[in-house]
């Protein structure tokens, strides 16, 4: 598990660069009598002020990815990293990942929430949501949505299906290099947001690769095949097979045909090189 909000803490701790950047930025009264940071104080300032929050996110953000690049690199290899991430759509990172899934609770229950359990007022809780991510778009990047409304015991068997129906296999698949069964009547259709979920994730990876510009185009015909075109001579690739695993397709019986990893989500990839 790497919890980006325990590392926004982390960057920001007493005698941190990134707690004294903050004190330029913000000034003293963001600082703690102890010399910590006065998360309330920041709050107030940066939740009501959209310029403010983007100065913090420049200072922060850049020191959490160092430290979230170091700790997914220890992992063992063979272990699912469950990346939980606050700010997943705010900042971009949906693509980075090869399962996007967004815990949903309605906004009166988040706004309730924040009263009951960080002692919010009703007014700094209406801020904070209002400053973050629409339903909408976090509804864009879900490959699956949890439903957090109820208790804690019905979202944990959520997860407990999550983990053991899909993620589980799916890691499975990823480390044997082996596509998911293909699903008789499954497919996607071009501009549904599944769609557009994939092909974000293919391009943030093959341009992760140094690969942008081998690719000539990427997209879903009507059978739901999709299709990555390539400049001559890469289909096989070692780099761009690399690329697309990290996407979370695997290669298949030919140098051009790769499958999805997903098990919930099968689907076939034409690699078609220039010429």
């Amino acid at each position: 598990m790497i919890d980006a909000d325990r590392l926004a803490r982390k960057v920001v701790e007493p005698g941190s660069d990134g707690l004294a950047e903050i004190a330029a930025r913000f000034g003293a009264d963001v600082l703690a009598p102890d010399g910590s940071l006065n998360r309330p104080a920041l709050g107030a300032i940066v939740f009501g002020d959209e310029a403010a929050r983007r100065d913090l996110e420049r200072i922060t953000h850049p020191r959490v990815q160092e430290l979230t690049t170091q700790l997914r690199a220890a992992a063992p290899r063979d272990a699912i990293v469950v990346h939980d991430v606050p700010l997943l759509v705010e900042a971009g990172l949906a693509p980075d990942h090869h399962l996007g899934v967004i815990v949903d609770a309605a906004a009166q229950v988040r706004a309730e929430r924040l009263v009951e359990l960080r002692g919010m007022t009703a007014g700094e809780a209406s801020a904070r949501i209002a400053a973050q991510a629409t339903d909408q778009q976090r509804y864009a990047v879900a490959d699956v949505l949890l439903d957090n409304n109820g208790t804690r015991a019905a979202l944990l068997e959520q997860v407990d299906s999550l983990w053991r129906e899909r993620l589980s296999p799916y890691n499975d698949n990823l480390l044997a290099g082996h596509g998911a069964p293909s699903a008789p009547g499954k497919s996607v259709q071009p501009d549904t947001p599944e769609a557009v979920r994939t092909i974000a994730r293919l391009q943030r990876q093959l341009a992760g690769a140094g690969l942008g510009d081998r690719v000539l185009s990427i997209r879903f015909r009507n059978d739901g095949v999709l299709q990555l075109r390539v400049r001559a001579a890469q289909s096989d690739d070692r780099t761009l097979r690399t690329a697309l695993l990290a996407a979370g397709f695997a290669g298949g019986p030919t140098p051009s045909g790769y499958a999805a990893c997903d098990p919930a989500a099968p689907l076939s990839l034409e690699i078609n090189p220039e010429g």
